[in-house]
């Protein structure tokens, strides 16, 4: 398990793939990752979409350039 923490963002990813999108991204000092919850749709996921523009706490596993999260909570940062 990792613990990130950093500003919720949205921006284009994979420009020009089939995965193109406007995704939710953990904005972290160690770069940006694309930012999931367990077990939720990848592509769209209305839980995520409430922490845009907020800094939190997300605790999961890194796979590749996405963090998935088991628990996300706000900071005081």
């Amino acid at each position: 398990m990792v613990v990130a923490v950093g500003k919720v963002i949205r921006r284009r990813v994979s420009a020009g793939s089939k995965s193109d999108r406007d995704a939710v991204l953990l904005s972290t000092a160690d770069g940006d990752y694309i930012l999931r919850r367990r077990g939720g749709n990848p592509f769209r996921d209305a839980a995520l979409d409430r922490w845009v523009g907020s800094t939190v706490r997300a605790t999961g596993e890194i796979a590749g350039t996405t963090l998935i999260a088991e628990k996300i909570e706000p900071t005081d940062a």
